[in-house]
């Protein structure tokens, strides 16, 4: 079998001869970037092949793909791994725009005072013994002590319940016994011992990344967060070319709900370990995500989420054991997936709704998750309204030439000065004072540097280059703008905002704005109280940046308030009080649903909001110049 060595890191690993070598790495731990899912669509998997020609036969002959996203005069030395089929034993570089996110993104939370009310209680037994009078099984003497506790006539055992009591060591000879019970009938699971510790997890499963909340239920306290990149990332960055995927191949249904189940019981093993609790004291979970990845989660094919006419296979609350889902907690936990109402309307969204408190419900409230898909809920008058919006992974740095994930070394603020300097500043690397220098553009970053350039007069309203350099002096190549120098960037390479990318920004920016917009209309609201951004990407962005843009309608800037992770901080007030769950089964009920395809005014809207928001600059004129740090690795 050939064998395939990744640098930086040296990591070896043995592939089948023919074997994708983008499929294979990440198979081996090895995280490439994939924005399109492999299907040499956007020239994310870049990879370095020695240049001295040794390794020349050790892959298939470039593509045509790979014709089209790589310059003629470096093919020998470049390739896209999605393209590659590894024939003989070799040796390949990952550039740092290249690599995928392995560590955690930013995921930033709202620690909420929820009245603590869980659905599950852990209560103490004392069992009869098996020569008590009148001789009754094991399973009676326990039933009738839990009864006996609880004061109810009878509560259920069921006998997979049993079977798992029967495993453990003295079973049958236990007088004090711990049941854990759920909503107070139903017995989950059986210890032959005094444990009172009982504890819970909140789920939120996101395209790009996931985070795992443990907590305590008797206390309330949250214990442990923990958050990484979504495994699926090899099939792509956006939900439709996973769904694709699963379309052309039903077996990636089920390699994508691997990687993520491994992937959570990873980091629900670093939360265990971190506060020293045994797996089996989690006896209760939540889960949020968009209707294609709790549709993944579970197991259900999200094909249909992706054509007409756009209806999930399940959208109510749903409850399944933790051990058929393959979490590694106590096995006949429930876990409480979230309601959806839409193709693209899920658990997320209605989990950020439930973290709003009555004031959202008096006058008129926006709140907008921004990402690869933008949610917006509209709440006038106590009536809730609901649209989705294609906006594409430009969000997420996806699309961008210098385009990355939220990540040390990513630039997330972009300003120039009065003498009309380009200035920036990049993600520290954690624990540290000071970041690696900078790689590139994260999505608050690619929207910070146009709202700049816009007020700074580079950018014209309709979204075209005034002051730009011309790439390799090809009149017919794109123009760019250079924010970073190469001299101070991480890659050695210039850190651009090119005119693509202008225009992909624009084509987000127009879907999210015309999708308020309709619905604005739809419900004949002309004035707006407050803006809530939902979301990791929303919680990074600065208000002033999307109202010089026209992200969003106008309005006083104070009036625009992140609010952090709170589909995660719906997820553990849903976990931590069972009256959450039915509030979350009523929300989705009672939200009316917009639906944008198709409708001739979103059509003659989208053109009218490509234009970007013409703010009057107070910048004076002259050339705009890149400059080296202020701060070295911080600031430019």
């Amino acid at each position: 079998m050939p064998r395939v060595t990744i640098l930086p890191g040296s990591h070896t690993f043995d592939v089948r001869a023919g074997e994708q070598l983008l499929a294979a790495a990440w198979r081996a731990g090895v995280g490439i970037k994939s924005v399109c899912g492999g299907r040499g669509k956007c020239g994310s998997c870049r990879i370095e092949v020695d240049s001295d020609g040794a390794f020349r036969h050790a892959l298939n002959p470039a593509s045509d793909a790979e014709r089209e996203w790589l310059p003629a005069d470096a093919l020998g030395q470049y390739r896209l791994a999605c393209q590659c089929e590894v024939i003989d034993d070799i040796t390949i570089s990952v550039p740092p725009e290249s690599q995928a996110v392995k560590t955690a993104p930013r995921k930033p939370y709202t620690l909420t005072d929820t009245p603590v009310l869980p659905v599950v209680a852990r209560v103490p037994l004392e069992v009869d013994g098996a020569y008590s009078v009148p001789p009754r099984s094991l399973a009676t003497r326990v039933s009738q002590a839990a009864a006996h506790a609880l004061g109810r006539r009878s509560v259920e055992l069921p006998l997979d319940v049993l079977a798992d009591y029967s495993l453990r060591p003295g079973f049958d000879g236990a007088r004090k016994v711990t049941a854990t019970l759920y909503r107070g009938r139903r017995v989950i699971q059986l210890l032959p011992e005094q444990r009172d510790s009982l504890y819970g997890l909140a789920i939120d499963i996101g395209t790009t990344s996931v985070v795992v909340f443990l907590c305590d239920l008797a206390s309330g306290g949250m214990l442990a967060a923990h958050t990484a990149a979504n495994p699926q990332g090899i099939y792509g960055e956006d939900v439709i070319s996973r769904t694709t995927h699963i379309q052309q191949d039903i077996g990636a249904l089920g390699e994508m709900r691997r990687l993520l189940v491994a992937e959570l019981n990873r980091l629900i093993a670093q939360a265990c370990t971190e506060c020293g609790i045994a797996n089996d004291d989690i006896v209760d979970a939540v889960v949020v995500g968009n209707p294609t990845m709790q549709h993944i989660f579970v197991g259900i094919n999200p094909v249909p989420l992706g054509r007409g006419p756009y209806l999930p296979v399940w959208s109510e609350g749903a409850e399944q054991e933790a051990g058929s889902l393959g979490l590694d907690i106590a096995p006949r936990a429930r876990v409480f997936v979230f309601p959806m109402m839409a193709a693209y309307i899920g658990g997320d969204t209605i989990a950020a709704v439930l973290t709003r408190g009555g004031d959202f419900y008096r006058g008129t409230h926006l709140l907008i998750d921004i990402g690869t898909n933008g949610e917006v809920v509209l709440s006038h008058h106590g009536r809730l309204f609901a649209t989705s919006c294609a906006t594409g992974p430009v969000y997420e740095g996806a699309h961008i030439r210098c385009g990355m994930r939220a990540m040390p070394g990513a630039i997330e603020r972009v300003w120039i000065d009065p003498d009309r300097t380009i200035r920036w500043s990049a993600i520290d690397e954690p624990g540290t004072r000071s970041a690696s220098r900078p790689l590139g553009l994260c999505g608050s970053g690619v929207i910070s540097s146009i709202a700049a350039l816009l007020g700074g007069g580079l950018i014209a309203a309709d979204g075209a280059m005034t002051q730009a350099r011309v790439h390799g002096g090809d009149p017919d190549a794109t123009k760019e703008l250079v924010l970073v120098p190469a001299l101070q960037s991480q890659t050695g390479r210039d850190i651009v905002l090119t005119q693509q990318d202008v225009r992909a920004v624009q084509l987000g920016k127009s879907a999210l704005r015309t999708g308020i917009e309709v619905l604005l209309a739809e419900c004949g609201v002309s004035c707006i109280d407050n803006i809530y951004l939902a979301g990791t990407f929303g919680n990074h962005l600065e208000p002033a940046d999307i109202l010089k843009i026209g992200l969003v309608p106008s309005l006083p800037v104070e009036r625009i308030r992140s609010i952090g992770n709170a589909a995660g901080d719906g997820a553990r007030m849903a976990l931590l009080n069972r009256r959450h769950r039915q509030r979350a089964i009523t929300l989705a009920r009672r939200m009316a649903v917009l639906e944008l395809s198709g409708r001739a005014d979103f059509n003659e809207l989208f053109v009218e909001n490509t234009r970007l928001g013409e703010v009057p600059s107070s910048i004076g004129s002259g050339p705009v110049v890149a400059m080296a740090p202020a701060m070295p690795g911080k600031q430019g």
